[in-house]
């Protein structure tokens, strides 16, 4: 009787350290891949919105070119070579880029809490909800009595510089 009992112990302890280290294991590895796709996105927006127009002929904020802010604009106008670029176009290229590679299962919040056009600077906020569900159904969790569901939030800022001549 007391031999079956530790083996009973060993056993529920054994099932409870699997399920720890699947849940343990499921938030680290959606937090690095969010982490990795941040980074390699924000990377390519940035590239994919600089202004030709802009670098070629030094347009700044003028107060005449449709895709300039006043208030992203901190480049003096008339100096060719300054990379710069278009706010508008940053933000569509990331939610395309984004929407490629995220996962369909998790909910997103992406928050764009600064974005300089001039020089280029950007900071990405990307919220991920982590659901348990799997958790909550082995334990009979009633659909109103659920738990809080775990966010992960990474946060990235950017500057876009370069030593060589930008010739895209």
């Amino acid at each position: 009787m007391k031999v079956s009992v530790w083996g009973y112990l060993f056993l529920v302890l054994g099932l409870v350290g699997i399920v720890l280290i699947n849940v343990f294991g499921e938030v680290t590895i959606s937090n690095e891949q969010n982490y990795y796709s941040l980074k390699e996105i924000t990377k390519a927006a940035m590239m994919d919105s600089i202004d030709k127009t802009a670098y070629v002929s030094g347009v700044g904020y003028d107060g005449v070119t449709q895709y300039s802010d006043p208030e992203s604009m901190h480049c003096t106008s008339g100096v060719p070579g300054t990379i710069r670029i278009i706010k508008e176009r940053f933000i569509e290229q990331f939610m395309i880029k984004f929407a490629n590679e995220a996962d369909l299962s998790r909910d997103y919040e992406i928050v764009f809490k600064d974005i300089d056009e001039c020089p280029p600077k950007v900071t990405v906020t990307i919220k991920s909800t982590q659901t348990f569900s799997f958790i909550q159904k082995f334990l009979g969790v009633r659909q109103e009595d659920r738990v809080e569901d775990a966010e992960i939030v990474n946060t990235l800022s950017g500057v876009l510089e370069t030593d060589e001549p930008w010739t895209k």
